[in-house]
């Protein structure tokens, strides 16, 4: 039966939705509440909640938004929702806490709205973070300044190499003013 508080339920989650970089739908079988509060945290920490819904609501919520999932949808499912920062932080933290207590289970998600299998998921939560891709950035872009520099450098010192053999074959030093 449609009742107020489902019609009101699915308008929330079609507006969570609509904000969300990253939505991912997990089975959480198997965790315990401690278990799930201490995701629930980690989560918040990156700007992403979850939820647990029912699965005809979430259904109803996704077709509101224009997308559709069919066969995911089975079983226990919690929705994560990550519009803040990095929504792939928020995937590895997932992945990697389900993998770490071998209980609850990716099913699917969507990306910017593209639907992602469970396989693809992980191979997202495989990539490195964000601030190890900023290091390594930073690194390939600084390297040819550092050689650069390093190339002048060495010009400069082999000059006043030469420069002080020329001085004690003369038989002096060279005096700075």
């Amino acid at each position: 039966m449609v009742t107020e508080g489902k019609i009101k339920q699915v308008e929330n989650l079609a507006q969570e939705v609509a904000n969300s970089e990253a939505i991912i739908f997990s089975d959480y079988t198997g965790l315990t509440v401690t278990e799930m509060t201490e995701l629930r945290r980690r989560l918040s920490e990156l700007g992403a909640d979850f939820k647990v819904v029912k699965n005809t609501l979430l259904q109803l919520a996704l077709e509101k938004e224009g997308l559709s999932l069919s066969d995911e949808l089975t079983g226990p499912t919690v929705a994560f929702f990550s519009g803040e920062s990095y929504p792939i932080e928020s995937v590895k933290v997932l992945v990697t806490y389900f993998k770490d207590k071998g209980r609850g289970e990716v099913k699917a998600g969507f990306f910017e709205k593209v639907f992602i299998a469970a396989s693809e998921l992980k191979a997202l939560a495989s990539l490195p973070g964000v601030a190890t891709l900023q290091v390594r950035l930073v690194a390939q872009l600084s390297a040819p300044i550092r050689k650069f520099a390093y190339l002048l450098s060495g010009n400069q010192q082999k000059l006043v190499s030469v420069l002080d053999r020329i001085a004690k074959q003369e038989g002096g030093d060279i005096k700075a003013d």
